[in-house]
């Protein structure tokens, strides 16, 4: 099989593994920092916080149950900039204003487009690369998730501390970004090479 640069240098293969990566970090820096957030900065009762933790758990896996299904109509890329979007209004809802309601629907469109970005990705990826090279691109695409998923978990609540709840939004921005970057690069080689 190839190497591991040739891997990660194909389209399809780097759209899988920033898709799912990306997707990750950004569910994990979110969900990592909420509770913190809205009970010793916000002071929102506890019962309440974690009742935002349940409906975004709700909101990651519930879609499972049809998403599959959507990328087998819709394609790989579409879903996956379905979650950005999805991704972009929750970033949106979390920064204007920390209330209850604001962090209730914020995470549950986390979960959502997570969910989106993770499984159109993981789903690409097992089309990305050849069967010889199955342990190879799967080693190497749970390396990246896992490891940026434990990037956010772990600087979740020092960012939060050192900048702030919005801050910490903001920075899923450039994030979601690379991410419609490599989809359509990825997109524009297929069509065009």
């Amino acid at each position: 099989g190839r190497n591991y640069f040739t891997l990660i240098s194909q389209p399809r293969f780097l759209q899988a593994g920033v898709g799912s990566s990306i997707g990750y970090v950004t569910m994990s820096l979110l969900m990592t920092a909420t509770p913190i957030s809205m009970h010793l900065v916000d002071n929102i009762s506890i019962g309440k916080t974690s009742f935002v933790i349940q409906m975004h758990i709700l909101g990651m896996f519930l879609p499972s149950l049809f998403t599959g299904h959507l990328v087998k109509i819709y394609g790989h890329s579409k879903i996956m900039y379905v979650g950005i979007i999805i991704l972009t209004i929750c970033i949106f809802l979390n920064f204007i204003n920390q209330n209850f309601y604001n962090y209730l629907f914020g995470l549950i469109l986390l979960g959502i487009g997570w969910n989106f970005l993770f499984i159109a990705g993981t789903s690409l990826l097992i089309i990305s690369y050849k069967p010889e090279e199955k342990f190879k691109a799967q080693g190497l695409n749970d390396f990246l998730v896992s490891g940026t998923q434990a990037v956010g978990a772990l600087s979740a609540g020092l960012l939060l501390n050192l900048f702030g709840w919005q801050f910490i939004n903001l920075l899923c921005i450039p994030l979601l970004i690379l991410v419609v970057l490599v989809i359509f690069r990825a997109d524009y080689n297929l069509k065009y090479n």
